[in-house]
């Protein structure tokens, strides 16, 4: 099995993230960036994705199988590869989720149901996971105990990634997607005609075109996602390749001009001693496990307890 890419020193982040080698080692260094993200929460344009490492590159699970499993040395193809797992989502089970789709209104043609659909049932999909709360993203970072024992920096520290979704390339691609769609009078999504022309979409609810009814926890989680259409190159390289194409083709004055920001997103490196200090702030905002991973099991017993303490 192959092993994938990762970076092995901080200073690797900074060509394609801004701040990339930032560190954040004190509480006093965490309050004064927290207090940037509680704006970026209130602007709202800002979307977020908490690493439990910051020597992770941000793959997709698609991508994590395929590369692992050397499926390209087998005379596979990639994109054949999603859209073989979109149809036997498709058919899976005397075709469950096809009926439940159609019961509920959302196009059983829709490849973005599907990959949202697998996306939280643990299917590979080339769909990368991101929260609108920056609260959220920061529980993800710092979820897990801190128990390193390597001697290398950037082990001992997970990273935050901050996101502007109103930059000129998500902007600009949204606007050419939904032009896309819009040209049929169906909520039918084609993963060859819809999707795999773009190297990085932004994917929301909106052009889902469906309310995500699928999975609570993505409710909780104010999930959005990313696609990344490359087999081997995380997102943060597909995007500076093609902003560099961008810029190459415009200009640098036109493509300062169009507010194109050339790194996919800001990073945060926030050292793991800090995990009890950020995760006891987070209570403030009601962030929980328990909010998080809401146990279904747990409602019956919920309801009862609290509808008879208040007869």
């Amino acid at each position: 099995m192959s092993r994938l890419s990762e970076y092995t020193e901080l200073s690797e982040k900074e060509a394609v993230f801004e701040n990339g080698e930032v560190k954040i080692d004190t509480k006093e260094d965490f309050d004064k960036y927290f207090e940037k993200l509680v704006n970026y929460d209130r602007v709202g344009t800002y979307i977020f994705r908490g690493s439990g490492e910051a020597r992770y590159k941000l793959f997709t699970s698609a991508q994590r199988y395929w590369i692992e499993h050397q499926l390209d040395k087998q005379g596979k193809h990639y994109h054949a590869f999603v859209k073989k797992l979109i149809k036997n989502c498709k058919d899976w089970n005397n075709k469950t989720i096809f009926t439940f789709f159609n019961r509920n209104g959302i196009d059983t043609n829709n490849a973005l149901a599907y990959l949202s659909y697998m996306q939280h049932y643990r299917v590979p999909t080339p769909l990368l996971d991101f929260t609108d709360s920056p609260y959220i993203g920061l529980f993800f970072a710092l979820e897990q105990g801190y128990s390193s024992s390597s001697d290398k920096e950037i082990d001992n520290y997970c990273s935050l990634y901050v996101v502007d979704t109103s930059s000129q390339y998500f902007y600009s691609t949204i606007q050419q997607f939904e032009r896309d769609i819009g040209e049929q009078d169906v909520d039918e999504i084609d993963y060859d005609q819809h999707l795999a022309s773009f190297p990085v979409l932004l994917v929301t609810t909106e052009n889902i075109s469906y309310k995500i009814i699928n999975n609570i926890n993505i409710s909780n989680q104010e999930g959005v996602f990313f696609y990344n259409n490359n087999p081997v190159m995380p997102i943060e390289e597909v995007y500076k390749q093609e902003l560099g194409l961008i810029k190459e083709s415009m200009g640098e004055s036109a493509f300062q001009r169009h507010g194109y920001n050339e790194k996919f997103a800001l990073c945060l490196n926030i050292h793991k001693n800090l995990r009890d200090y950020v995760l006891l702030k987070l209570l403030d905002h009601d962030v929980t496990p328990d909010f998080i991973y809401p146990n279904n099991k747990q409602l019956s017993a919920f309801s009862l307890k609290k509808t008879l303490e208040d007869l």
